[in-house]
């Protein structure tokens, strides 16, 4: 079986468990896992092999000695340090994109933008997660024909469809899942919760996660004096949050760029929103018009427009008869383009493609 080499500098942040999930479940290769430091949830994420370097010297002759037929950069910072050593050891690198490094990164950094058109020559393919990705990598300077879309994907197995939760004495109850960083919106939500509170005042919102933005939206809640109806749960457990998305009504996730210009690739808890038969709403983000269709499979409203959201929110809440078909068919949706075996599937294929080459 040939052996893939993955590498994360970090292995393995709470939110990327979609990278965990692509490293499971081949059949004809092996990824084995690199990183710079100790892992780290381990729990969430536990897997084998997985070696740990400080340093990069001798990599090349290690590679070898590890019997390496391929090597995977999560990342484009990771693509650009493995690239010496994948030419040094004449092995194919993959790197795939997901976000912050097609976007910030590149405003903020224009070395890094230089460099990368030295990994778009050299590098055999590129993996993206939404067509409006691979649109910015070409914008960059990579090649169409080195790009292959391997969307984000979730075990369905995971997600089951869920009865709908009874709505008593309209005591709705909407749920946000994310770090809370600019880019996911969180304030734009608080703010369209106003609404929400003036016409449902018993409806609460939950918000799972945590970062930077939390002084910043608890002085938000007092402000807007939500205490008793906005509730920050802080970071939660993979299972935490599933039980969440049980108890909820509708999920609700405002994305939009950053000042610096970062952006999502599309958030994986909207899939798995969807995949458990919650109405979902959220914005005309990067990816995310690739996953939910406006009135088909969910809601969307655009960036940075409190009123829009909290009306939109307002009109979910309003249409209950709505939700049965709109879920069945974001469902189908999830089940088509997102379910983690077949993106897996493709992954693999893309693995003997660049051996084979």
């Amino acid at each position: 079986m040939h052996r893939v080499l993955v590498y994360r500098r970090k292995f393995l942040p709470r939110s990327e468990t979609f990278i965990y999930e692509q490293l499971l479940g081949h059949q004809r290769v092996k990824p084995v896992v690199l990183t710079r430091q100790r892992p780290f949830n381990r729990k969430q994420f536990p897997y084998a092999p997985v070696y740990v370097r400080n340093s990069m010297a001798g990599l090349s002759g290690w590679m070898k000695r590890k019997k390496i037929k391929c090597l995977h950069a999560r990342f484009g910072p990771a693509g650009l340090e493995l690239l010496p050593y994948a030419r040094k050891a004449g092995l194919p690198l993959i790197t795939s994109f997901h976000g912050f490094d097609a976007t910030k990164r590149v405003r903020e950094n224009p070395g890094y933008r230089r460099s990368l058109k030295r990994l778009f020559k050299k590098g055999k393919a590129f993996t993206v997660v939404s067509n409006h990705m691979k649109k910015r990598l070409i914008r960059l300077g990579c090649s169409g024909d080195k790009i292959t879309l391997i969307r984000s994907g979730i075990d369905l197995r995971k997600f089951p469809m869920l009865p709908p939760q009874p709505v008593q004495n309209g005591e709705y109850r909407l749920l946000s899942v994310g770090r809370l960083t600019e880019k996911k919106g969180m304030d734009t939500l608080i703010k369209a919760f106003v609404q929400v509170h003036e016409k449902h005042p018993r409806a609460k919102l939950i918000i799972v996660g945590d970062g930077d933005e939390k002084k910043k939206l608890r002085r938000m809640i007092k402000k807007y004096k939500l205490g008793k109806q906005v509730v920050l749960k802080g970071a939660l457990p993979h299972q935490d949050v599933q039980r969440e998305l049980a108890r909820c009504h509708v999920f609700v996730i405002a994305c939009k760029t950053a000042r610096n210009g970062d952006q999502e690739g599309i958030p994986n808890v909207l899939m798995e929103a969807m995949a458990s038969g919650r109405p979902v709403v959220s914005t005309y983000h990067s990816g995310i018009p690739e996953l939910i269709e406006h009135g088909e499979s969910g809601y969307l409203v655009p960036e940075r427009s409190p009123a829009k959201l909290g009306r939109m929110i307002n009109h979910v809440l309003a249409s209950e008869h709505e939700w049965p078909e709109m879920t069945a068919r974001a469902r189908m949706k999830v089940e088509k383009n997102h379910d983690v075996s077949k993106q897996r599937l493709k992954l693999e294929e893309l693995y003997l493609r660049v051996m084979k080459k």
